[in-house]
């Protein structure tokens, strides 16, 4: 059940404590629903932890309901459903059960990844819709239903494209409403990070001098950074379909945007915040954050590069196919061209980053099938089913990644093994790609020689992923829970 459906929420809440009648009391904190109910064997405790809500329990004599940020919302509708006398809101910290515990590094290590997923979760719609939109234009092409240089095509291919070239707004939106900010500034330094002005001063390797009084920067070629704040150098680095920079510096303004609401007078909170929160998140973004967000990725390229030309290149490749999942989740896959580059000039062939790649989007693809045929809820099936499709056909994996392997863990894992299997054979045949391209339906051809047109590593890439798929589907329909999915749905 939807959070937003107060109402409804309200009603079912009133009908597993008993009815209207059975309410002696209610009242809310800051995250929870509170009811006495006079008769506390009336209440229907499984029932309400079902209903989407963030947990349930009994406390002494009353009925708590975890709801989260929307409480106040839920408790009235619950107070205008049930006509229970209206309460004052309860001081949070009344409950000693509620003060939280110091967090350990594991704990914050724990929920790094699980807090990217919630970043990028609310977005997923614009993400498969793009993504079938892609299958369906190649589907088109492929039939010979339109040209593959006609208008239409060239229109859908930068529709489609779009919500992948402006992937930083998108996240910069959903990891506002993550992390508690004005939704607007996410979206803000979102958008600051691909600025069409800031990539073309990237694109074109220039830089800009301070700009002097009465006149505009003026541009220097070489300079090898995209203007300066503050008399500092703008690293010159391209944030298109990037994840991570925007996280990294929405996470670090809502840091910023509380402190400046703590000290800043409400009747100016409305313009100053906003405003010193630019002040403030424009340089240390774009001079630290950002990239450092980007820079992480060139460091694990140039690790990779020297793993893979090592001794153990074999066993290199078996282990970047099984974690590639978490390669793809940060973003450190953008910056794996030098890897390909390396590989195919000494081996001449890509022997590592291509059939990763294809692994990835197959085990992903048969993890989501198998979660698609055993959910239960129809609302997980319908969405594991297309992210299924996702995967496999244009080779989009981010709604399967987000939406069901990352939230699902044990999906995830049964999808890595089947992975690191699949690299084991890629290994051991020496597969690789001649040309490079996304993983999906329509490129398998890059792993076909052109030189003398032999399909030997194609076949053997193709066996390689039917066995990883295989792995993956029969491991996932073991060991995947419906119950516990609804478990992990019900926290979310």
């Amino acid at each position: 059940m939807s959070m937003k459906n107060y109402d409804e929420l309200a009603s079912k809440i009133i009908e597993y404590v008993g009815g209207k009648a059975n309410i002696s009391h209610a009242a809310h904190c800051l995250t929870r629903l509170r009811i006495t109910p006079k008769d506390t064997s009336l209440v229907k405790l499984d029932e309400l932890k079902k209903l989407g809500v963030i947990g349930a329990q009994m406390i002494g004599d009353q009925v708590q309901v975890i709801i989260g940020t929307d409480v106040g919302d839920v408790y009235n509708a619950f107070v205008n459903a049930s006509g229970v006398e209206r309460a004052a809101a309860i001081d949070e910290n009344l409950d000693p059960e509620l003060v939280k515990p110091k967090k350990t590094i594991k704990d914050i290590l724990g929920s790094i990844f699980p807090a990217i997923v919630s970043c990028v979760f609310p977005i997923l719609p614009a993400l498969l819709a793009c993504g079938m939109l892609q299958a369906f234009v190649m589907l088109l092409v492929n039939l010979k239903v339109l040209s593959a240089d006609s208008p239409t095509v060239a229109t859908f291919t930068w529709v489609y494209s779009v919500a992948f070239n402006c992937l930083p707004v998108l996240v910069g939106y959903a990891a506002a409403k993550r992390f508690g900010v004005k939704t607007a500034m996410g979206i803000l330094m979102g958008a600051i990070l691909i600025d069409p002005a800031f990539a073309a001063l990237v694109a074109t390797g220039k830089g800009a001098t301070i700009p002097q009084p009465g006149g505009p920067p003026q541009v220097i070629p070489g300079t090898g950074n995209a203007g300066f704040i503050f008399g500092l150098p703008i690293y010159p680095a391209d944030y298109k379909s990037t994840i991570l920079p925007v996280i990294m510096c929405v996470f670090v303004m809502s840091y910023i945007e509380k402190f400046l609401n703590k000290i800043i007078p409400k009747q100016i909170r409305f313009v100053l915040v906003p405003l010193l929160e630019v002040l403030i998140m424009v340089p240390l973004g774009l001079l630290v954050l950002a990239p450092l967000g980007h820079r992480l990725s060139e460091w694990f390229a140039g690790i990779l590069i020297g793993a893979v030309m090592s001794p153990a290149g074999t066993v290199v490749i078996c282990l970047l196919c099984a974690l590639y999942p978490y390669v793809v989740i940060t973003g450190m896959h953008f910056n794996l061209m030098a890897v390909a580059m390396a590989t195919g000039s000494k081996y001449g062939k890509n022997v590592i980053t291509a059939p990763a790649g294809f692994l990835f989007q197959y085990t992903q693809a048969a993890a989501c099938l198998a979660v698609g045929l055993k959910a239960k809820d129809p609302d997980r099936r319908s969405l594991a089913l297309s992210c299924a499709f996702s995967d496999a056909v244009p080779g989009i994996s981010e709604p399967g990644m987000y939406g069901i392997t990352f939230k699902y863990r044990k999906s995830l894992y049964a999808a890595m093994i089947g992975s690191a299997v699949g690299g084991i054979i890629c290994a051991i045949l020496n597969v690789g790609s001649y040309a490079g391209g996304p993983p999906g339906l329509f490129t398998f051809g890059m792993f076909i020689n052109p030189a003398g047109g032999g399909t030997k590593d194609l076949t053997n890439m193709i066996i390689a992923i039917v066995v990883a798929a295989v792995v993956t589907f029969v491991l996932t329909m073991i060991f995947y829970k419906d119950e516990e999915a609804d478990a992990i749905d019900a926290k979310n």
